[in-house]
């Protein structure tokens, strides 16, 4: 969503993908939120001109490879945007906008337009990381943004790729450490583990976390509760880790 090149589909099949979402939720039993996105606002191409609610967009040109071009005016994005979002809900739980800056005014004009037509029509707003979000907003905008757009009925907020900056900033931290303090920078590490416990935090013990102690009662299951080789019995992690968190009390040496 945040790069170019992108090309939309025409509104009546983006619709058509809706409806076919929601018939095999609904002919296979399975409860499902439907979250309908567009890119329309940055979108520069559409595939065909075959739906006319699309045409009012495009400006005449074309590409080489025959995609449509759209208008560039200002508010030509927005103006897309809302169309298809018009369209696209009565058929989703939920509408995506995705954007190109933590803009409030933007969202606020998308949100409006929308719920002057559908005023339940829930919407959600991709807090992206690939925003500078320093650069666009002060620290007081930034800690308000969350109550500002949720007050505006974008009720599912989320950030697409927090886990992937976490994870490779927290490594790159760890590995410096670990260059210049060997084990104790991991040791640092896993006591941060053992006092967030206490609110909650369980993945100290990483094998009972991805559940090798439920295999093990399959298995203890299967065998009549007579299997010798169950994964945590005899395990470190059962040895040297409390079961209700924490380390278990370092032994003297003989």
């Amino acid at each position: 969503g945040h790069m170019g090149g992108k090309v939309l589909i025409p509104t009546q099949q983006h619709v058509a993908n809706l409806k076919s979402a929601r018939l095999a939720a609904d002919v296979m039993g399975v409860p499902t939120i439907i979250l309908a996105r567009t890119d329309a606002d940055s979108a520069k191409l559409l595939t065909s001109d075959v739906d006319p609610r699309d045409r009012d967009f495009i400006s005449g040109e074309r590409t080489a490879e025959g995609f449509y071009k759209h208008k560039d005016g200002e508010g030509e994005g927005m103006r897309r945007s809302v169309a298809r979002g018009l369209a696209y809900a009565p058929y989703a739980d939920l509408l995506w906008m995705e954007t190109s800056t933590p803009n409030l005014e933007q969202a606020k004009t998308f949100a409006e337009a929308i719920r002057k037509e559908y005023p339940d029509q829930l919407l959600s707003y991709n807090c992206s990381p690939s925003f500078n979000w320093g650069a666009a907003l002060d620290k007081d905008d930034i800690a308000k943004f969350q109550r500002e757009i949720g007050a505006m009925g974008y009720k599912y907020q989320f950030i697409t790729l927090a886990g992937f900056h976490s994870l490779n900033h927290s490594m790159f931290e760890l590995a410096q450490g670990y260059r210049d303090r060997g084990m104790a920078a991991y040791s640092e590490l896993q006591n941060a583990e053992f006092a967030s416990e206490a609110t909650g935090y369980s993945a100290t013990r990483h094998q009972r976390e991805v559940g090798t102690g439920y295999f093990d009662l399959v298995n203890q299951t299967i065998m009549g509760g007579t299997s010798s080789t169950t994964a945590l019995t005899g395990s470190t992690e059962s040895a040297q880790f409390q079961a209700n968190g924490g380390v278990q009390p370092a032994q003297a040496a003989e």
